[in-house]
């Protein structure tokens, strides 16, 4: 009670006493407040603007880094395109007037922004609420999301000023341009063109983010409208930068309508193309000028050099048809962007001595020797010299960087050289301007005075040259010699010629009637002084016995063969009587003599006939017109002189084909001179594994007989690999060679009797005397021989044991097929086993190894390259059966058993991620290097160059010469980073 009493006096008088209340429960509506008040706060925050920042308050300040702000001014630059691991970015760069600032865009908003077309140009006005990123060096900003990018201004019209040139003032505006494209280059930013509109140059640049949703085709020699934003490049180079493709439109210039030529100057503004023979070449403020004519109708056409550059001088001569595309200008000519060849005029090669102020213009080519050479600035000057005359060459800057560094290398004084080009005048001088690095090759040695082109001209033509220098052409009619000069008759012309001249002229080599080019200056219509002499086509001339020799004969050139019955010495002089007929050696020949008779000797002496006391004798006028016959072994002779000669003759000669009978091989041989068949002995034959028919053999031969006493090989051709299947009756006579399995054996009493079979059908061999030769059923059989005919089937006869090779023996215990296996079971295989694989790839090491593959794995096995198949017909990727030697690690035979041809390429699309890979590419021959093993070519369709290696071992005698064009089948490989094709088979290499 006292408690109670105590607790009522805490209220005031009057107040009742209140009911109690429960403070816990304040705290859960204290902790509901607090939520609702961070979430209005965050909601405010989230609302706010980040702030707007100068780029000179930013740049460098680490405590901006990462911080969130706004910039705000006008895009400065193209906008840079980077994909890297197939993510794209984009960079813009805002100045705002205090500084510039560049803003990253990055994968996945970067394609969106592709997607939608919100892309930043130059001129454009922009905010951009950017994150910042401040390095030690560089400040940049990343824009994060869509909604950052606010267009103030956007620099476009629907309709925008179509200019013709640019101008530095222009900049930031939206102008169009329309004309020719002259040139045409994919760089990094985009494609860069540059337009003619017959009054100045524009450069257009498509920026490359354009062209990551679109395909835009365009090359030179098209029309384009580019519109666009007009960019100072570097800040002083004014080019148009295309932002929208939806403007831009190109007509191709194939589509270009036909004008006639007196018609085309009526049409201005008109992109056409017109037909003319080319009249001449000139240069004009940075283009040249082309002058076409129909024969009555003239008009000139303005080109770039890397348009005219598409003309080979050495190939296109002016008189050419030519078609000329691109836009008539209101001067009256046409601004070319785009030149065809319709019918070309060869360029022949002239004398330096016959170029003329009147000929400038015209395209010439020369031959000479490099006097001198000068760089002038970045240009080179060559002066050069054939003997007739020097003159200056000239080679711009441009085509100096499209010559290849083997040529440049030989750009040497003292060596030769062939150009190409039209020619000018330089202050007075003549010379021959080489417009593109395919006019000029440097030949790598001295050009000799007989490789000078002069005007070929008959007697007949004379007329027309007095005064001039000129080759002669003309049939060898006589010689005679009066006061220290010899006198050639040649066609009934009077040919002056001193005696070092006469030298090049052996009688016993060609006689009369032999066709001789004698470079020298006409005198008169009848009349030339002689400056060198060259036998185009040697007559071989006719034996004659002494008593035949007459009076009658005086000049004649004559050949005669007998006994030597006097030697003489006249006071240095030399008189030799055969039989009765009197030979004289004057002192300076005499003194030259490779060999001097004796008395009792057979000879064969050539030379002159003349009188002396009333009595025809013959002199003698080269050290090597007396030769003996039959005394210190053979004479180089040819098959033709096979008919008339008595002593045995040396021959060089290719092998044609061989035969068998009555005890006697037979070889059908020939040369330039004709062709024949001659008889041999076993013993003498070659090899047929090493040397085949085509090679090149010296022949020792009786003329007499008819047979072979000595065969030397000068020149192996070694004996093609051919499928049993494949040999045929046309093939009767050649020598050949097979790799197949032994299908039957059977010794023939001394001889061995054998069925080859590699799968394609089988073939008898026959082999004389090969019945100790230890061939089994199911062995593996290298041969080589001569195809011959039995029972009217083809039969290969191998006429010596040494060319089989037994590369295989069959299991014990009776015949077997060779066993199956996968790729895995190589490496414990023993033996010859049969895999079926997919030739994936080749490569050389010391020797050729392809890599193959099945399901079960992958591996490399050496291979001879005779098995390689035809890359043309079947290349990686065919399926195919090999015999593998896995004792041996060696291929021994190869069967595509699903061909599938190589791929064609185009020259600039070979890569280094095709090794490997066999391919198929064509091109036009740029340069030609030989070395002591190899052939390198450069070659070229258009789309880049390709080096093309070949071993002269696959080439063979095939020759090559730059603007020839070759087909080439082989495998890609490198050298020293650069991409190579090498064939490896003569029959892969087709030049046309």
């Amino acid at each position: 009670m006292a408690g109670e009493k105590q607790e009522k006096k805490l209220y005031y008088h009057g107040l009742k006493e209140q009911k109690k209340i429960d403070v816990s429960k304040l705290k859960y509506l204290s902790l509901l407040l607090s939520v609702i008040g961070v979430a209005v706060l965050l909601v405010a925050a989230q609302s706010a603007q980040a702030p707007l920042m100068k780029v000179s308050d930013v740049t460098g300040n680490y405590m901006m880094n990462y911080a969130v702000v706004r910039l705000s001014g006008t895009i400065s630059s193209v906008p840079y395109v980077s994909e890297s691991g197939g993510k794209l970015s984009l960079t813009f760069t805002i100045d705002d007037g205090t500084g510039q600032m560049d803003v990253r865009v990055y994968s996945p908003l970067a394609d969106e922004m592709v997607e939608k077309g919100v892309i930043p140009f130059p001129g454009d006005n922009v905010t951009a609420e950017v994150q910042l990123r401040v390095r030690e060096t560089y400040t940049y900003a990343i824009l994060q999301y869509l909604g950052g990018l606010e267009f103030n201004n956007k620099l476009y019209s629907e309709s925008p000023k179509t200019v013709m040139e640019l101008t530095e003032n222009m900049s930031n505006t939206y102008v169009a341009v329309q004309g020719v494209v002259t040139e045409f280059s994919n760089v990094s930013s985009g494609y860069l063109l540059t337009v003619d509109t017959g009054v100045a140059p524009v450069t257009v640049l498509i920026p490359r983010v354009l062209l990551i949703k679109n395909n835009v085709s365009v090359k030179v020699g098209d029309t384009v409208y580019a519109p666009g934003i007009v960019y100072l490049y570097k800040g002083t180079s004014p080019e148009i930068v295309v932002r929208s493709l939806e403007q831009f439109n190109v007509t191709p210039i194939e589509s270009a309508p036909l004008v006639p030529l007196a018609e085309a100057p009526g049409y201005v503004g008109m992109v056409m193309s017109v037909q003319g023979s080319l009249t001449g070449i000139t240069y004009e403020s940075g283009r040249y000028v082309l002058t076409l004519t129909d024969g009555t109708n003239y008009l000139e056409v303005l080109v770039p050099r890397e348009v005219l550059a598409n003309l080979n001088p050495f190939e296109l001569a002016s008189g050419s048809l030519i078609k000329a595309a691109g836009k008539m200008g209101d001067d009256g000519r046409l601004v070319g962007a785009y030149l065809g060849v319709i019918e070309a005029v060869k360029t022949e090669f002239l004398p330096i001595g016959v170029l003329t102020p009147d000929m400038k213009g015209t395209i010439v080519a020369v031959k000479a020797n490099i006097e001198d050479v000068q760089n002038v600035g970045s240009n080179l000057k060559l002066v050069v010299s054939d003997g007739t005359g020097k003159i200056d060459v000239f080679i711009p800057s441009a085509a100096l960087r499209e010559l290849s560094n083997e040529t440049l290398a030989d750009l040497k004084e003292g060596l030769g050289v062939e150009v190409a080009g039209y020619l000018d005048e330089y202050r007075g001088s003549l010379e021959v301007v080489v417009y593109t690095g395919s006019g000029i090759k440097a030949l790598g040695r001295p050009v000799g005075s007989s490789e000078v082109e002069l005007p070929k001209v008959k007697a007949s033509e004379l007329g027309k040259y007095t005064g001039k220098l000129v080759d002669f052409v003309g049939s060898l009619q006589g010689l005679t010699y009066a006061n220290g000069t010899y006198y050639l008759n040649v066609d009934s012309v009077t040919v002056s010629i001193s005696r070092d001249v006469l030298m090049a002229l052996n009688p016993l080599d060609a006689g009369e009637g032999s066709v001789l080019v004698i470079r020298g200056f006409v005198k008169d219509p009848n009349n030339l002084k002689g400056e060198s002499l060259t036998v185009q086509a040697a007559v071989p001339p006719v034996q004659i016995k002494p008593e035949d020799v007459t009076s009658d004969m005086v000049g004649k050139v004559v050949a005669v063969a007998g006994r030597v019955t006097d030697v003489a010495n006249l006071s240095g002089n030399l008189k030799i009587t055969l039989g009765s007929l009197p030979v004289f050696v004057p002192r300076t020949t005499a003194n030259e003599l490779a060999y001097v008779p004796q008395e009792g000797d057979l000879v064969e002496i050539g030379g002159y006939v003349e009188l002396y006391r009333d009595e025809p004798e013959i002199v003698v006028f080269h050290p090597e017109a007396i030769r003996k016959i039959g005394a210190s072994g053979p004479v180089e002779g040819t098959v033709s002189d096979l008919k008339s000669a008595t002593e045995p003759l040396l021959l060089t000669v290719t092998w044609d084909s061989l035969s068998y009978e009555s005890g006697e091989y037979y070889l059908g041989i020939h040369d330039d001179t004709g062709s024949t068949t001659v008889t041999a002995t076993k013993d003498l034959l070659p090899n047929p594994l090493e040397a085949a028919t085509g090679s090149t053999l010296k022949l020792v031969v009786d003329p007499l007989s008819g047979s072979v006493t000595s065969l030397e090989i000068a020149k192996a051709v070694p004996p093609k690999l051919y499928q049993t299947g494949e040999v045929t009756l046309d093939m009767k006579g050649k020598v050949i060679a097979l790799n197949a399995t032994a299908v039957k054996v059977a010794a023939v009493g001394d001889n061995l009797k054998l069925t080859l079979d590699d799968g394609s059908g089988g073939i008898a061999v026959f082999i004389p005397n090969g019945a100790e030769l230890s061939v089994d059923e199911g062995s593996v059989v290298y041969t080589a021989g001569y195809v011959e005919e039995y029972n009217g089937a083809p039969e290969l006869v191998v006429y010596t044991t040494e060319a089989v090779k037994v590369e295989g023996a069959p299991s014990q215990g009776g015949t077997e097929t060779t066993k199956e296996v996968t790729v895995s079971e190589l490496s414990s295989a023993t033996g010859q086993v049969n895999l079926t694989v997919v030739w994936d790839s080749l490569d050389y090491d010391n020797g050729y190894y392809i890599t193959v593959s099945d399901d079960t794995g992958s591996a490399t096995l050496s291979i001879s390259r005779e098995l390689l198949p035809n890359p043309f017909e079947a290349g990686t990727g065919s399926r195919i059966e090999i015999t593998y030697d896995a004792d041996a690690k060696k291929v021994v035979s190869l069967t595509v058993i699903e061909a599938i041809p190589s791929e064609t390429y185009k020259t600039g699309d070979v890569t280094l991620d095709m090794k490997g890979k066999t391919v198929i590419v064509e091109g036009t021959i740029k340069d030609v290097y030989e070395g002591r093993t190899f052939i390198k070519l450069t070659i070229d369709d258009g789309s880049g160059e390709l080096v093309i290696f070949i071993p002269k071992s696959v080439g063979g005698d095939l020759t090559f010469s730059e603007g020839q064009t070759i087909r080439v089948g082989g495998y890609v490989t490198e050298y020293k980073g650069t991409v190579e094709v090498i064939p490896y088979t003569a029959d892969a290499i087709e030049v046309r």
